[in-house]
């Protein structure tokens, strides 16, 4: 049984290949990429607690926090994270772990609030060298389901949703959405404060799924992003650039 995230990241990215080779992650045994989905089973009013290993393999001690963002919950749905301490919020303290140490006090309990799937993006955080923020060193998801319960019926229900982290952006950036299969054609269009189209994404439909988004070739300054189907838009948010 497994779960995933929740958590408005406002930092830029590392290169995350390089960074698995610094952090490794374990769950039930195993070796966690970066973007990999852990699939945890649990029905209505059940509680499941994931467990994760670390294992810091640089040269030098590093100071690390993890955070989640709920890309898709629902109502009822409880999260609980402990990392060294134990968290209600979707950021958890620092912890300091040293080279070559391993770290086995990071888990996440999750209460389903209903039979529906809940999917988590989970993130592992360091300070910068330069001290001024911090950086995403590796991500995966969890996603909590009854497997009892169809996934043709849910997907019917399911509503539309798109999210961007981290946002404001930097570099590069995840695309997290949900378009229901009832619409056809679907586009994520960026726009620009005057209206013009910068960026073009055609969308999978009936399915939750990903895509990232860079900014090399976007100045800094306030971008609109929006859903569209067969030429009608369904949805607008704002995207912010700062590099």
């Amino acid at each position: 049984m497994k779960k995933i995230y929740g958590f408005f990241v406002s930092m830029a990215f590392l290169t995350l290949g390089l960074n698995a080779q610094v952090i490794k992650v374990q769950f039930e045994g195993e070796d966690v990429s970066d973007n990999d989905t852990l699939n945890v089973e649990v029905a209505a009013g059940e509680e499941v607690t994931t467990y994760f290993i670390l294992t810091n393999q640089s040269s030098e001690t590093l100071s690390l926090r993890s955070a989640y963002s709920r890309l898709k919950v629902n109502e009822g749905d409880e999260f609980l994270m402990c990392f060294g301490e134990c968290t209600t919020d979707t950021v958890s303290a620092v912890v300091d772990v040293e080279a070559g140490a391993t770290f086995n006090n990071f888990d996440i309990a999750f209460t389903a609030g209903s039979d529906n799937s809940t999917l988590i993006e989970v993130f592992l955080m360091k300070a910068s060298q330069d001290g001024t923020g911090e950086d995403v060193v590796r991500n995966f998801y969890v996603k909590y389901a009854n497997p009892d319960v169809s996934v043709a019926s849910t997907a019917k229900t399911q509503p539309l949703s798109v999210d961007i982290y981290p946002n404001p952006m930097s570099s590069n950036a995840s695309i997290n959405y949900f378009v229901p299969a009832k619409y056809g054609n679907a586009q994520l269009l960026v726009r620009n404060m005057v209206g013009k189209t910068v960026k073009t994404f055609n969308l999978r439909c009936g399915e939750n799924a990903k895509l990232n988004i860079s900014s090399t070739d976007m100045a800094n300054g306030v971008y609109f992003y929006s859903i569209v189907s067969n030429g009608t838009t369904l949805t607008t948010k704002k995207l912010v650039v700062r590099k």
